[in-house]
């Protein structure tokens, strides 16, 4: 076992616990402007509060996907939930600290403060990522989450914003009133296609249609076939 281990990762494994870096400071991994799930991260003991490094220039580590993930073969993918300022964990898979690998993400409690510098716990929200339905809910433990519920202000079930435009339905032939089969057709469609077929073919069609209709006691003007192919 030793021996696979010097091969790959030297004599051990080297693990790490970091904290992810302000999108602002990975705005093109952030925005989808690179390749994989990768995040900046300052990673404790390699940094400190008092270097003068960048969170621009922090390592950069790659995900670590689940197996109910997904490699993304096959279609098959779920996105990571890692966001800004969060704790995670994880190894180097190269010698002297390089290639960092995140492995999981350590869940925020209630509790959770921001403890100042440059490890401090901040808001996981950003421009990309907004406040839902759940505010300002900020941790993931076995106590239970916030219930969705509309936010003070919002629109939402209101019918604001969408009312009918009986302008654009007019001008389609349709009408906003809810009655039974009020909507019709749009001018020019039609429910059968006859590409591909001659006037032999369309006149066979129109003859069969009579025919049933007459034996059904109907009358042609509400055949669609005939209204649609000119036939009488």
């Amino acid at each position: 076992m030793k021996e696979m281990l010097d091969g790959f990762f030297g004599e051990s494994p080297e693990f790490w616990i970091g904290k992810v870096v302000s999108i602002d400071a990975q705005k093109q991994t952030a925005q989808g402007f690179s390749w994989g799930w990768r995040y900046k991260v300052r990673i404790f003991g390699t940094y400190s509060n008092s270097d003068t490094i960048e969170d621009a220039d922090c390592h950069t580590a790659m995900v670590m996907l689940g197996v109910t993930d997904g490699s993304g073969g096959g279609g098959r993918t779920r996105a990571v939930r890692i966001t800004q300022h969060d704790i995670v964990f994880g190894l180097f898979m190269a010698p002297d600290q390089n290639f960092p690998v995140i492995m999981g993400v350590l869940g925020r409690t209630k509790k959770t403060r921001n403890f100042g510098g440059k490890f401090g716990i901040l808001s996981g929200f950003t421009k990309f990522l907004q406040r839902g339905l759940t505010e300002n809910q900020e941790f993931n433990e076995c106590d239970s989450v916030n219930v969705p519920k509309v936010l003070e202000k919002s629109t939402t079930g209101t019918g604001t914003g969408k009312q009918v435009n009986q302008t654009q339905l007019s001008n389609i032939g349709q009408s906003g009133e809810p009655k039974v089969n009020s909507i019709k057709n749009p001018p020019g469609n039609k429910e059968y296609d006859t590409t591909g077929l001659d006037k032999n073919d369309i006149d066979l069609a129109v003859k069969e249609e009579k025919e049933f209709l007459k034996a059904n006691n109907v009358n042609y003007e509400n055949s669609k076939i005939i209204n649609e192919t000119n036939n009488e």
